[in-house]
């Protein structure tokens, strides 16, 4: 072969080694980054009846079905919550596997005289699980079930300004706005809880400054603390006329509604967004209540998702906790604290010192759990170097001052 053949060998036998790699990483990329979906291999085993090697065949591959979907649940479900609702995931979820199951191949088969055992790879509808998981109360409850406050804004056709409760008139009896009233049956409906501002309204102290429409992330925070809140919903929602249709006596209505659900102890937010609806009506404020209470249902489910993503993340996985500490004397107590920390405290990944100023440090602490597992783990031991007190915690906030020994 001539050089130049050579060399034309090599360049396609790079070019197919490429597409070939390529190809894979596609694949593989696929399998595991399809929103609302994941492959899952499992094995099953079906027990052999009479000789009847296709009734075996058929349970060892339901078996390795239902296998797939608990691993899939066992990804969203902390070990705890899976012992705990045993009964009502093999009630309500184990016993229509198929109903999650997009399609899966057999790997492997492996006949026996008493059992066929099958090894699948399935592609499991993570999208319909969840959903699922979460109309069960499954997902809301290994969370914790945050208390919601709700200060929305609204004003609908006929009102020439917006009503809410937090306002000027607090004297006065404020109901409860249509968006109000529509966001809390949806959240109700999946388990959630939610502040009666209504009752303790002359508890909560509203500054002059928060008295507005426009409510700052900070003043919705301030105004959620007072009432023991762990996640405030705050926006506005307006409904107004398009005029009638085509020359008759009905109105056209539009509402659009703007909102963003703040964590309390952090204030970080766990979902913003927007939404629009039409109604039609003869009557232009039935016509705006219809509007506005379909913008209120859409949002309130992308929010409802947003929420439970957000707070079930540190379930299995890592949460990053806010740690204020007091009582330490020089840099090389914070040092010694760190590997405190680090070494003896279960859990513990990482830790980002922030800042220290006095004899206050701040860190944020990267802890394989809650902040109330790691509450109650330092709470739980006894260290050389230091007396450890917890003073306050939160959901994703703790607070311990230290005495050197």
């Amino acid at each position: 072969m001539s050089c130049g053949s050579s060399k034309k060998g090599v360049g396609l036998l790079r070019k197919d080694a490429f597409i070939g790699l390529f190809t894979a990483l596609m694949l593989l990329s696929w399998s595991v980054g399809v929103s609302g979906q994941q492959v899952i291999t499992a094995e099953g085993v079906g027990v052999v009846i009479g000789e009847d090697r296709a009734i075996a065949r058929d349970n060892a591959i339901n078996d390795a079905l239902r296998k797939a979907v608990e691993q899939a649940v066992g990804t969203m479900v902390s070990s705890e919550t899976l012992v705990q609702n045993f009964q009502t995931l093999n009630d309500r979820i184990y016993t229509q596997t198929r109903g999650y199951i997009q399609n899966y191949r057999i790997l492997s088969e492996t006949p026996g005289p008493n059992l066929h055992q099958v090894t699948i790879q399935a592609t499991v509808a993570m999208g319909d699980l969840q959903k699922d998981l979460q109309a069960l109360g499954i997902l809301l409850g290994q969370v914790g079930k945050p208390r919601i406050m709700i200060l929305i804004a609204e004003q609908n056709i006929g009102k020439q300004y917006y009503t809410y409760w937090w306002s000027y008139h607090r004297g006065e009896q404020i109901d409860l706005t249509i968006a109000e009233n529509t966001i809390m049956d949806r959240f109700r409906e999946k388990g959630f809880d939610f502040v009666d501002h209504i009752a303790q309204s002359r508890d909560i102290k509203v500054a002059p400054a928060f008295q507005v429409v426009d409510l700052s992330n900070q003043a919705a925070v301030t105004l959620g603390k007072q009432a023991d809140a762990e996640v405030v919903i705050v926006g506005k929602a307006l409904a107004k006329s398009a005029g009638s249709i085509a020359g008759t006596s009905m109105k056209s209505v539009q509402a659009n509604i703007s909102l963003r659900a703040i964590q309390i102890d952090n204030a970080r937010v766990l979902s913003s967004g927007s939404e629009h609806a039409a109604a039609v009506h003869i009557d232009e404020v039935t016509g705006g209540t219809e509007a506005l209470k379909k913008a209120s249902a859409k949002i309130s489910d992308k929010m409802m998702d947003d929420i439970i993503k957000n707070f079930q993340k540190r379930v299995g996985g890592t949460t990053l906790v806010q740690l204020t500490v007091t009582g330490l004397s020089s840099h090389e107590d914070l040092r010694k604290f760190k590997n405190l920390l680090q070494g003896q405290v279960r859990g513990v990944e990482r830790i980002y010192e922030r800042s220290f100023s006095g004899n206050v440090a701040k860190m944020d602490v990267d802890i394989k759990g809650s902040a109330q597992s790691l509450s109650e783990e330092i709470s739980q031991k006894s260290f050389k170097e230091f007396v450890v007190q917890v003073i306050s915690s939160t959901w994703n906030t703790i607070e311990v001052s230290v005495t050197p020994r």
